[in-house]
């Protein structure tokens, strides 16, 4: 009997899920074939706290798409964002090395190797983060667009899928 129910719920859940199944595609998104509005979107990452800043930057990719003075001065404070942390960071990888091989002779503690490595490494980070926001034509805006609304459909899928199978577990016991 536990079987039967444990197959009904599967199935339940499964047509469940087709139902709620949201897709992106070049630009629209849809739900059983019904294309859905942003503003519809924009309440369903709200509704189901999923995917809610993968919208803004979708969104944001959007309008650079459509304005190019907006894209030119987002590359350019990007550029020397990512530039001058990437310097920083460089040399403070530099001064890591030489402190973590020069550490015995002046008797640097390892507290002050840690700090030296760790903002080091979150220049880096803030870099790399930095030069992967531009985008150099309109294109690119629409494939950093289309990669950010992949990841809010996927998102918010998942979120459907779970509370689903949260329900299943929860008829199952």
């Amino acid at each position: 009997m536990k079987l039967l129910t444990t197959i009904a719920a599967v199935l339940i859940s499964i047509s469940a899920f087709s139902q709620d199944y949201i897709e992106y595609d070049n630009g629209t998104f849809s739900k059983n074939g019904k294309e859905l509005s942003m503003e519809q979107i924009d309440d369903l990452t709200v509704l189901h706290q999923a995917g809610r800043g993968n919208f803004r930057r979708g969104n944001y990719f959007n309008r650079m798409h459509k304005n190019p003075n907006l894209r030119g001065g987002n590359n350019t404070l990007n550029f020397l964002g990512g530039a001058a942390t990437g310097f920083y960071g460089g040399i403070g990888v530099l001064l890591s090395a030489y402190v973590i091989s020069e550490t015995g002779r002046f008797g640097f503690s390892f507290g002050y190797t840690s700090v030296v490595v760790g903002a080091t490494t979150g220049l880096c980070a803030v870099s790399y983060k930095a030069f992967s926001r531009i985008a150099s034509s309109p294109e690119g805006c629409l494939r950093k667009r289309h990669k950010e609304f992949n990841k809010v459909a996927d998102k918010l899928n998942q979120k459907v899928a779970d509370k689903l199978n949260r329900g299943i577990k929860a008829a199952n016991q």
